[in-house]
């Protein structure tokens, strides 16, 4: 039976908890601004990888099922004027790479990308932040999952997504896409708490047990307010069903609904599988 763990330390709950409409308001820009805000768009991969790497620039690769098909659900999502608004706004320059299933059969094959679940998709190279510099940071399969069902508008929250790794991000973007709109990731992603919450998720995957273990030593070393929600994924799922099967456990609880869906100053959101294959994951709340 699996179960999820809340545990709280202080008085965190100090704003009313809103669970229907927390969404963040994007600034619409001239198509003028798109342009200058450093928005490329290289339609062959290597390119469009050196372009990123020399500017210093998000890499978002969308590999769709036809090369250039105009009525495709992903390429025309990044075709429209206000989605490129939104990562615009992101203040960190983007390249834009569309590419067909043909052309990019060697890229969704490689192991890194086992996430794209063999088919098409769109991910993320962050060539913008030291931490992740060159490094995959967000994976949006096609192919249906267990839990996780691509939907065009999934690709607005990348532009929005904090500076963090794979599973920090897609945990975030787990609870940005649940129906009910969470508001626990619209304050400040603190790298910190990402930090204490990567740490407690390998410990839980590590020891293979669900828990807050050593929470007081934890919350003390945190400071402040703070609150942490876990939660575990059934077995041999991939990464966003396992975020998006643990977002779900945590709206059965109302306890841990309010951690995740209050108002916070700061968050940090993590999971790791254990080697029973098993997703274990963390969110910290302050």
């Amino acid at each position: 039976m699996r179960v999820t763990f809340l545990r709280i330390c202080c008085s965190v709950f100090t704003a009313a908890a809103i669970a229907g409409q927390c969404v963040s308001a994007v600034t619409p820009l001239s198509a003028a601004a798109v342009s200058s805000a450093g928005i490329q768009r290289i339609d062959d991969y290597g390119a469009a990888s050196d372009a990123a790497r020399q500017t210093g620039a998000m890499l978002l690769v969308s590999v769709e099922p036809q090369s250039g098909e105009k009525g495709d659900a992903a390429g025309s999502r990044l075709e429209q004027p206000d989605v490129q608004e939104r990562f615009a706004a992101s203040g960190t320059p983007w390249v834009l790479c569309r590419l067909g299933l043909a052309d990019a059969a060697a890229l969704v094959g490689d192991p890194s990308l086992v996430e794209m679940r063999g088919g098409p998709g769109l991910f993320v190279v962050d060539h913008a932040h030291a931490p992740w510099h060159g490094r995959i940071v967000s994976i949006l399969p096609r192919t249906p999952g267990k839990y996780y069902r691509f939907a065009p508008e999934h690709i607005d929250a990348l532009a929005s997504l904090p500076p963090a790794s794979l599973t920090q991000r897609s945990m975030v973007m787990a609870v940005r896409i649940h129906p009910e709109r969470p508001c626990s990731t619209q304050g400040s992603c603190d790298p910190g708490l990402c930090a204490e919450a990567e740490t407690h998720s390998a410990h839980q995957a590590r020891i293979r047990r669900q828990g807050h273990h050593g929470w007081d030593v934890r919350s003390q070393r945190i400071g402040g307010a703070a609150a942490e929600v876990c939660a575990e994924s059934w077995e041999h799922q991939d990464l966003l069903d396992s975020c998006v099967d643990c977002v779900a456990s945590w709206r059965q609880s109302s306890g841990h609904w309010r951690a995740v869906s209050g108002r916070h100053a700061s968050y940090g959101y993590d999971i790791r599988r254990g080697t029973n294959s098993i997703w274990y994951a963390t969110g910290i709340f302050r």
